[in-house]
């Protein structure tokens, strides 16, 4: 492994923390293996998802003030959820939402750590299979093009 194999690889990470879509390009775009890009971006989305059920677990324990009940924001949130469901949610969370937003608003409404954790893993699975599949796609097309332009 070499330097920027190392840089490339946290990038691509760095990036899956909050949302998903740019790591699995940026894997197909820079020539990743599907397992490499699956390890990379679906590690990031389980760690950010931990950090975001243990942060907030523990804040929660050591509030002393009541938690007010609904602001604007929460209404918000709860008509979406609502309307979509739980699955409806979990599905935009990867792209579009923030996968730490989910995690935070899901176990504020009382859903169980695991089954956060796995919604979030099987969804962001799917959005990695397919994004990455896609960028392949695109980097096919876009090679095959541009030998159709030089010949």
């Amino acid at each position: 492994m070499d330097d920027t194999y190392i840089l490339q690889a946290l990038a691509m990470f760095f990036f899956s923390l909050w949302k998903t879509y740019i790591g699995p390009l940026m894997a197909a775009g820079l020539g990743f293996s599907y397992w490499e890009m699956l390890t990379y971006n679906l590690g990031a989305a389980v760690i950010s998802t931990l950090g975001v059920l243990g942060t907030n677990d523990w804040f929660l324990a050591r509030r002393k003030t009541k938690v007010k009940g609904f602001d604007k924001n929460l209404r918000r949130i709860l008509r979406f959820w609502r309307r979509y469901g739980k699955w409806g949610a979990a599905l935009l969370s990867p792209v579009l939402f923030g996968i730490p937003t989910y995690a935070f608003v899901a176990r504020r409404l009382k859903d169980k750590r695991r089954d956060i954790l796995m919604e979030i893993s099987v969804v962001t699975f799917i959005w990695c299979s397919v994004l990455y599949w896609l960028g392949l796609q695109g980097i096919i097309i876009a090679e095959t093009n541009s030998l159709l332009y030089l010949s």
